[in-house]
């Protein structure tokens, strides 16, 4: 049976496929849960759920299924999960003391040892975070990350990414986040993108800037970095943009 939210079903799921995944979407009503994730089965409760709320609810449960799975391709790129194979590539970026200082505050690695080892392991399994391959060789070059924004009280994800010194300054950055910030923003329902740089990388300030990222403000003392200490984090912002918002029911 047809329902009036079928063609915003429709369209999520042709979203999904685009990227590499399938999705099955339920709608059911009366008692239960309001909404419920199993695997790549999405439920919905139509009792529970206002109808003008519906997409933003399924678009929610959406990106949670197809944001760990999801392959971008860009013009030069393609960002996917870490496997263990991108162990060399990475060692490039993780060996490198200003990458590794500005972007975590933490030490480099000088070998490829048992603790590189276990780094490895965690990023093949962190569902979040995406390799930046160049289509062309199959080199992972850096990586991208998204995070929870908790302390938004709309939906928020913030960015973080990593180009690996011999490869910047050549749009790499900008195309992958441009790509991936147009994902969240423009098909998967995302109110907001935020990002956070230390003030000495211009570098990456200029890059959001000319993403259309505006500036939200100043944490201060909001970064332990091991070379200058405590210090500031610049925050950026992107929201979705009006018309995209009007696209609920």
């Amino acid at each position: 049976m047809m329902s009036n939210f079928d063609p915003i079903i429709q369209k999520y799921i042709s979203i999904c496929h685009k990227y590499g995944v399938e999705v099955q979407i339920t709608l059911t009503c009366g008692d239960g849960e309001r909404q419920t994730v199993h695997g790549d089965h999405i439920i919905l409760n139509t009792d529970k759920i206002p109808a003008d709320a519906f997409e933003a609810y399924l678009a929610h449960d959406i990106r949670k299924v197809l944001l760990p799975q999801m392959v971008l391709e860009t013009d030069r790129l393609l960002l996917r999960r870490a496997r263990p194979s991108d162990a060399e590539d990475c060692f490039a970026f993780l060996s490198d003391r200003r990458t590794c200082y500005d972007d975590g505050g933490y030490e480099p690695f000088r070998e490829r040892d048992e603790a590189y080892g276990r780094l490895m392991d965690e990023l093949v399994h962190q569902d979040m975070r995406k390799m930046l391959v160049l289509k062309d060789s199959g080199r992972v070059i850096g990586t991208v990350n998204l995070f929870d924004a908790p302390d938004r009280v709309v939906e928020t994800y913030e960015i973080g990414y990593v180009v690996s010194p011999g490869y910047r300054r050549r749009g790499y950055a900008y195309e992958a986040v441009s790509a991936l910030c147009g994902c969240l923003l423009g098909e998967l329902y995302a109110d907001m993108v935020i990002a956070g740089a230390i003030e000495r990388n211009t570098a990456s300030l200029h890059l959001l800037e000319k993403l259309g990222f505006r500036f939200e403000g100043r944490r201060t003392k909001g970064f332990s970095h091991p070379e200058l200490g405590a210090v500031d984090l610049l925050y950026y912002v992107k929201e979705r943009e009006p018309s995209d918002k009007g696209e609920q029911t």
